[in-house]
């Protein structure tokens, strides 16, 4: 099968000028004759790996992808099964299958994936076909061969980023000072390539730091076992041949002995519970995608021994907050701000609050609602007072009374000196314009109080919903802080590369310092409003001020969301059909707000106020009274009568111990001075003025019915484009940065760049969350919330929506 072609073809250009023209005819058609079966056949690349390794499947697969993806329409790539052979993670069975590969006639390009094949390669000199080794751990100490920024080596080309060990060391340095350090190593890794420790140590003892090495094979715990006990700090390299159920059992080994490690693998361990690492989890695919660029090269015609080598490293220090907590140890302010934090909440149970929960949390938990609860309370007791003074009253009345002697004897037996009197009273109003209006006035107060709680209902839902809103806004806009402070670390590494290549001076390089300053500043500050944010929905919600919550995402297709029905779509299509669904709403908003209820019922009572103004003119007051009593006790002078010892002609009577009494009493006011005219006009007065505050109160509240509905078609139609935006913004950004990287725009065009990406992505962050806070301030101006509708209230409301349609004379859309 025949190989492409690896080197531009030159034409000379000796021959005269009168058969130029024929020469040349005749070469590109030669040349065309060879690049059509070069063309077709693919180019096969074969494939070292260290080892086995789980991670080696995927890591492969994404490497195959870069590749294929980059060359796809140019030039024909294969990667054959039977070309890609695993070694066994020694030297000589890494050295005896790149052997067999480079001289393998079927392979025309080698790719070494692991560090032992790559270091192998490095060390050959002149190699018969194109080889690649992007992994590559530290070049200096590993003597790879360097000639301007070019391995110098024919067909040799390795990939070379600033030393990923000392950056690392740096880092967590800054993290947590230490003093002596384990470093736990891949045993392949420390057999084959001593320096790499070697060095690190003799860098660490410049420092006054002690470094142990600890070979690693396939056991967690034997790799436990072999830390010394006086360790205050472990730095985990890549264990490949560990297992990962066995990585996991290291790293909770370390968090319960209280060792702080950093990994070399950064993100993807930190996620499993090592403390912290620098390297950002884009690191692989950044790798096979500059891998992709360098076979591209030399399938172009490139010499893979002049190609460039170094290869520029992003950092992005994250921290697992988890494992922090449980080592006790607590980052800095700053590196708070610097760091992507990972297991954020704390530990033991978190609250996950989603939006319904939220607000149903609010109404059971908050003290005004509770407080009006007690208001409604104290209602009801008014209107049973108010009720029972229409009915019969019954008293117990003792009356004990001492008299005088001589005032006694001188009653003739009528009053004793000492006496005791039980009564017994009975009495029942039998009409009364004013008890009659206090209870009808006492039951439409009380009916207020019910809409005015209803209306509080409301308020402490809109303010839940939107407080949670609001959190989920500081999040996601402190995230947005966060990667734009990634990407002005970014520029400013890119800043100090084109400043060592001569590209720039050292203005740019103080410019970017300037904006990584202020960026951080952006990042205090969101964090800040992340912090308020969440300690006022804690207090809506009666927690502790700073307890913490987890919040979930919420969905623009919710289903709890009438608006997220495709039946609504219609109704909402055109300016038009939009124009009466806002009278629809309205409609519908002034039969439910409780604010015109309350007014509702106030305008009742005082239409019976004035009915009763309009009767005292006429109507008198009619009441019962009964009274029942028994002498208890008699002594002293005056218990019995002075003639009840005479013997008269004739009997005279005597009042037993029992007395009764019934009587009625009507009472009818003939002339008042004019208060009744006062009170009467009073009352048409209040009256008046009620009905004008309803109809003030109607107009506010349609007002703020289509005020909000407008707000809320335009924040949803927002989203669509400032997304637009943003997209369009991030994709300026990579051209730019591009650019500037190659020297082809200013410092002043990329900052102008990454702030308009800023301000975008800010944009389209804060679009969704304004369209639901707009949209709760619709259903509360309609007095009802989407949360509270089961499935048939949903359904009443589309019927009411298709009858006014009807009512209305417009067929429904």
């Amino acid at each position: 099968m025949a190989s492409p072609p690896k080197f531009k073809t030159a034409v000379p250009i000796f021959f005269s000028r009168p058969g130029r023209s024929f020469f040349l005819a005749a070469c590109l058609l030669v040349l065309l004759l060879v690049a059509l079966p070069a063309a077709a056949a693919p180019l096969r690349i074969g494939v070292v790996l260290d080892g086995p390794w789980a991670g080696n499947a995927p890591l492969l697969d994404l490497f195959k992808s870069e590749v294929i993806a980059l060359t796809s329409g140019e030039f024909p790539v294969n990667f054959p099964d039977d070309k890609t052979i695993t070694a066994d993670w020694t030297m000589s069975g890494v050295k005896r299958v790149a052997d067999k590969l480079l001289k393998d006639p079927e392979v025309d390009l080698l790719l070494a994936i692991g560090v032992l094949t790559s270091h192998d390669l490095a060390h050959r000199g002149p190699l018969p076909k194109p080889t690649v080794a992007p992994f590559t751990v530290d070049r200096a100490i590993q003597g790879y061969p360097l000639q301007q920024s070019a391995s110098g080596v024919r067909n040799f080309c390795y990939l070379a980023p600033p030393s990923p060990i000392l950056r690392d060391m740096q880092v967590f340095g800054e993290l947590l000072p230490f003093q002596r350090l384990a470093v736990l190593t891949n045993r392949p890794y420390l057999d084959a390539i001593p320096a790499l420790t070697d060095e690190l140590a003799a860098n660490l003892a410049g420092k006054g730091i002690a470094m142990t090495s600890v070979a690693v094979d396939y056991s967690a715990q034997a790799a436990l076992a072999a830390l010394p006990k006086d360790i205050d700090a472990v730095y985990v390299t890549p264990l490949l041949r560990l297992p990962q159920t066995e990585l996991q059992i290291l790293i909770d080994g370390l968090k319960a002995r209280g060792l702080p490690s950093f990994s070399y693998f950064g993100h993807s361990e930190v996620q499993q519970g090592i403390l912290a690492g620098a390297a950002p989890k884009s690191d692989f695919p950044r790798l096979a995608r500059r891998t992709a660029l360098t076979i591209q090269s030399i399938l172009l015609g490139k010499d893979p021994g002049k190609l460039p080598v170094f290869f520029s490293q992003e950092d992005r220090l994250s921290i697992n907050m988890r494992t922090a907590r449980a080592i006790g140890f607590s980052p800095t302010w700053e590196q708070l701000i610097e760091a992507e934090l990972i297991a954020e909440e704390t530990n033991g149970p978190t609250r996950i609050l989603t939006l319904a929960e939220t607000v149903n949390e609010a109404m059971k938990l908050n003290l005004d609602l509770a407080a009006a609860d007690r208001r409604i309370a104290a209602g009801e007791a008014e209107v049973r007072k108010a009720r029972a003074a229409l009915l019969p009253q019954l008293a117990v009345v003792a009356n004990g009374l001492l008299l005088d002697e001589d005032r006694a004897e001188a009653s003739f037996g009528r009053q004793a000196e000492r006496s005791v009197t039980g009564t017994l009273v009975l009495e029942q109003s039998l009409y009364s314009e004013a008890r009659r209006t206090n209870y009808h006035v006492q039951g439409q107060q009380q009916e207020a109080r019910l809409q005015e709680r209803r209306q509080l209902r409301l308020d402490i839902v809109q303010a839940a919903a939107t407080g949670y809103l609001n959190v989920l806004r500081a999040k996601t806009l402190q995230t947005i802080q966060s990667n734009n402070l990634q990407v002005t670390r970014s520029n400013l590494t890119l800043a100090r590369r084109r400043q060592t290549v001569g590209f720039s001076g050292p203005a740019e390089v103080y410019r970017w310092e300037s904006q990584l300053a202020r960026d951080r500043k952006a990042v205090v500050q969101a964090a800040t409003q992340r912090s308020l944010a969440e300690i006022a929905l804690n207090r809506l919600l009666q927690r502790p001020a700073e307890e913490a919550f987890t919040t979930a995402e919420i969905d623009l297709g919710a289903p709890e969301f009438l608006v997220s029905n495709q039946r609504l779509a219609p109704y909402l299509s055109t300016p038009a059909a939009f124009t009466r669904y806002r009278d629809f709403m309205v409609e519908e908003g002034l039969t439910e707000i409780p604010e015109l209820k309350r007014i509702d019922r106030a305008i009742d009572a005082q239409e019976r106020i004035r009915l009763a103004a309009r009767r005292s003119f006429w109507t008198p007051e009619v009441s019962l009274r009964a009274d029942l009593s028994e002498q208890l006790y008699e002594g002293g002078a005056g218990v019995d009568s002075p003639f009840s010892d005479i013997l008269l002609p004739i009997e005279i009577p005597q009042a037993n111990d029992t007395d009764w009494s019934v009587g009625l009493n009507l009472t009818l006011p003939l002339f008042t001075s004019g208060a009744r005219t006062g009170e009467l006009q009073q009352a048409n007065e209040e009256l008046a003025r009620l009905y004008l505050e309803r109809q003030a109160f109607s107009d506010r509240f349609e007002q703020r019915i289509r005020s909000a509905l407008q707000r809320a078609r335009a924040s949803h139609t927002i989203i669509g484009l400032s997304s637009q935006g943003a997209t369009a913004a991030r994709k300026n950004l990579d051209l730019v940065t591009d650019a500037y990287s190659r020297g082809l725009v200013s410092v002043i065009e990329l900052i102008d760049a990454q702030n308009a990406a800023l301000v975008a992505d800010s944009l389209a962050a804060s679009a969704v969350y304004d369209f639901f806070i707009d949209l709760m301030e619709v259903q509360r101006a309609v007095g009802r919330f989407d949360f509270f509708l089961g499935p048939q209230q949903r359904e009443d409301w589309f019927g009411r929506l298709e009858e006014f349609w009807r009512r209305n004379d417009t067929a429904a859309p």
